[in-house]
């Protein structure tokens, strides 16, 4: 098991009231497992991805990443535990805009001094011509498509080896063509031993042999009907 969380709660205040982002979630994932989570906007999903990373603190509840209990991690400790075993892809574009394409997937790791930096710019070339980035290699964000620029950012969340992946709305946007080329990584990776867990809207990303999980109001439930919902 990579991960696995225990009654994991997260609450907010908002307008003089309390509520939950993330409520009493279990939740548990395997090593290699590709897992899906869909539910409306605002239900929790980004928090519970905050929570995993170890970017928020949790309420109450536990979380153990590989083994170990993030939620006793100091921040740095939480720091390089995303810096070499978790990437966090974030919704939307990330690139750093006055640095090119292979800087944009080489430079996070590089200062966080975990990765050999030989290894790292040639991981960095792998993925830029399995993405068909080849000859954007040297342009800067501004020159890329929409679908361009988030495959880069898949590349970088990549290019370090890490344990798991961590994608929020990774399709967002992005036309079929593009939606494919992300997706059928993603499983090959999860074929490979990566585990991956994806937030999304995009009902094309419950392809057979995903786990589909569904999120609403901070709760969490297991979906086993995949392949049907894909069709509909």
């Amino acid at each position: 098991m990579i991960l696995q969380t225990k009654d994991l709660t997260k609450t907010y205040q908002r307008q003089g009231q309390q509520f939950d982002a993330v409520s009493h979630v279990t939740f548990s994932m395997e090593k290699g497992e590709m897992v899906v989570l869909t539910g409306p906007s605002g239900c929790g999903k980004s928090t519970f991805f905050h929570l995993i990373s170890g970017i928020t603190v949790p309420d109450s509840g536990e979380i153990i990443f590989d083994g170990e209990k993030i939620t006793s991690l100091t921040p740095q400790q939480k720091t390089t535990l995303r810096a070499s075993k978790i990437s966090y892809i974030l919704q939307g574009d990330s690139l750093l805009p006055n640095f090119t394409v292979l800087e944009n997937i080489c430079l996070p790791h590089q200062l966080s001094n975990v990765t050999n930096p030989e290894e790292l710019s040639s991981k960095a070339m792998e993925l830029i011509q399995e993405f068909g980035l080849e000859k954007l290699t040297n342009d800067y964000p501004t020159n890329l498509s929409g679908g361009e620029r988030r495959r880069v950012a898949i590349a970088r969340a990549f290019v370090h080896n890490p344990l798991m992946v961590v994608a929020d709305e990774p399709t967002s946007d992005l036309d079929e063509e593009n939606t494919k080329i992300i997706l059928d990584y993603f499983q090959k990776q999860s074929s490979l031993g990566k585990s991956i867990l994806i937030s999304t809207h995009d009902l094309s990303c419950l392809r057979p042999g995903v786990t589909h999980y569904i999120m609403r109001k901070g709760s969490m439930k297991f979906e086993n009907h995949i392949e049907s919902l894909a069709k509909n």
